[in-house]
């Protein structure tokens, strides 16, 4: 079951077959069918490459920011309370995935939804975080195999569906849509822009006078947002931890060199995103005409980083924002605190600005990215105890989706069982 999540859980392999698999039902030429699969695959495996060197900053600055500051609470992290629970979990987990898959399919098929979710390493998640909350509430593991298939199942073809009558005012076209574990804050950005935005200023078009136009260039803002971040929280950290991180390199190349490691992380991560884009749709054509007339692939939000540059910095910095002002209000109300996720801050806040942006211009990605991070601190706090009976601690389910599905889950069958 473990080599089955890991297989399905790689969204490049999915891909890279999709790709070959379309390429060969529109008879392409040898050529082309090797060209596009390994570009479609090269192109993943970038985006995963480029991911993996952002969550490694960023991971490194949630500590950093943790200790300066004294923060003591719970992480939401996907991965790793999953990590924690596979042996519990697994199992059930993996045949979710096999049969939302399915369902997916078949949706896409026969209904006006037509999306077919490729971000799945996301479902993988989602089937944990549904296992976990029935079976705490004593459910048998076939309950939750019949459930979690046919709920998520049906989440992979709607969500991505309903999100497209705004993604495409980003992309232009609907050749593709966004598959992404925060849709429901995407959905809620967009009409917060809708209604409280002003499209009059777009976030992209803002006016930076000359002495300011370096920061036009975003690999440059990119640079200099996360040096201000990590120069302002290692202000505070001890002397101690300090030295642990440094090892012995001085202070301002170690500070230089991992402002350039984020900044090249989203450099590399969007170069692999051009590369799977120009690959994968007129690819998808061929595998869509098959299995399901019409579908679209829903793939991961990042596709939309290029677009926006502007938006996604502004978004990850007014969502973290919005967590820190969570962080001041929990013990006030009788809430856990939530430890920000800086990953979760930077893709879904991020995002969510683009959304937000995209219906409500400068004015709409500031509501839609603060709410963002509202929902990253809210959410996990409330489902919270539903998965103390796992007796993993300091740990839980990060997205807006998975927490939502959860207190469903608690509030509904919760009450009959």
């Amino acid at each position: 079951m473990e080599y089955l999540l890991r297989l399905f859980g790689t969204p490049a392999i999915i891909i890279a077959f999709i790709a070959f698999l379309g390429l060969c039902l529109q008879r392409s030429k040898v050529s082309a069918i090797i060209r596009g699969t390994v570009l479609a695959f090269v192109g993943f495996v970038l985006i995963k490459t480029g991911g993996g060197i952002l969550g490694g900053v960023l991971t490194m600055f949630s500590d950093l920011f943790t200790h300066a500051f004294g923060l003591r609470g719970v992480v939401p992290s996907n991965e790793a309370i999953m990590a924690l629970t596979i042996d519990k979990l697994g199992r059930p987990a993996a045949i979710i995935l096999f049969f939302a898959m399915i369902v997916n399919i078949f949706l896409a098929r026969y209904t006006r939804f037509k999306s077919i979710y490729l971000s799945l390493h996301l479902v993988v998640f989602m089937a944990f975080s549904v296992t976990a909350a029935l079976t705490g509430l004593g459910y048998s593991e076939f309950f939750c195999i019949v459930f979690g298939s046919l709920v998520i199942g049906t989440y992979m073809a709607v969500f991505p569906t309903l999100l497209s009558r705004f993604s495409r005012k980003v992309i232009g076209h609907n050749d593709y849509c966004i598959a992404h574990a925060a849709s429901t804050s995407y959905l809620a950005a967009s009409y917060l822009g809708k209604w409280f935005g002003n499209t009059s200023v777009d976030v992209e078009h803002v006016t930076v006078s000359d002495k300011f136009s370096f920061l036009k260039n975003p690999d440059v803002a990119t640079f200099l947002t996360m040096f201000f971040l990590l120069g302002i929280s290692s202000l505070f950290a001890s002397n101690e931890y300090m030295d642990g991180i440094l090892k012995q390199q001085p202070y301002l190349i170690w500070l230089l060199e991992r402002s350039a490691t984020f900044a090249g992380g989203l450099f590399i991560a969007k170069k692999g995103v051009v590369l799977f884009a120009e690959e994968i749709v007129p690819a998808f054509k061929g595998f869509s005409q098959v299995v399901a007339p019409g579908a679209i692939p829903a793939v991961d939000p990042m596709v939309l980083f290029e677009k926006s540059p502007n938006a996604v910095l502004i978004g990850f910095l007014v969502s973290f924002f919005a967590e820190l002002c969570c962080i001041a209000l929990f013990p006030l109300i009788g809430l856990p605190i939530i430890i920000p996720g800086i990953l979760a801050s930077f893709t879904c806040g991020g995002t969510a600005a683009i959304f937000g942006n995209a219906t409500g211009g400068f004015r709409g990605a500031v509501i839609a990215s603060f709410f963002n991070g509202l929902l990253l601190c809210f959410l996990p706090a409330m489902v919270l105890p539903l998965f103390s009976h796992l007796g993993v601690n300091g740990v839980t389910f990060a997205d807006p989706d998975f927490t939502i599905l959860s207190l469903f889950i608690k509030y509904t069958f919760g009450l009959v069982h």
